[in-house]
């Protein structure tokens, strides 16, 4: 606030540059800081339960997500590849990235056992090894 010496009128002056510093800092603290999630959500997928069931391990970046929905379509990362490719998309993925860390296989319970057993093959055969299977707790 500054006053005038001569008219006694008051100026009124909010400086709002450093406000504008402190709310960009604010938000790209706030960005920063955010984990995003993958929406794992698109597909609704009943999944068995089991009183056995143990919580999923945090996610790296080397995890494959596989879904088998009731109509026993494949997807990947929630990319429909089919259970025919698959094996190429698994193929592609090894010889590009590695072999992934862990695969987390989530089957609905309505979906067919001999698709389910596919998938766990061309696992296998791609020498992918360490598959999860999802499951709801049953409480």
């Amino acid at each position: 606030m500054r006053r005038r010496s001569g008219s006694g009128a008051e100026d009124f002056r909010i400086e709002l540059t450093s406000l504008v510093d402190i709310i960009f800092l604010l938000i790209l603290f706030l960005v920063l800081t955010t984990t995003f999630t993958v929406n794992q959500g698109m597909f609704k997928v009943n999944l068995p339960k089991a009183v056995t069931s143990v919580s999923k391990p945090t996610q790296s970046n080397k995890v494959l997500t596989i879904l088998v929905t009731k109509n026993n379509a494949v997807y990947v990362n929630n990319t429909n590849v089919g259970l025919k490719g698959l094996a190429n998309f698994i193929g592609t993925y090894v010889a590009q990235y590695g072999t992934p860390t862990a695969v987390y296989l989530k089957a609905d319970q309505r979906a067919e056992y001999g698709t389910v057993i596919n998938v766990m093959d061309v696992l296998r055969v791609k020498k992918v090894f360490n598959i999860d299977l999802i499951v709801k707790r049953l409480q």
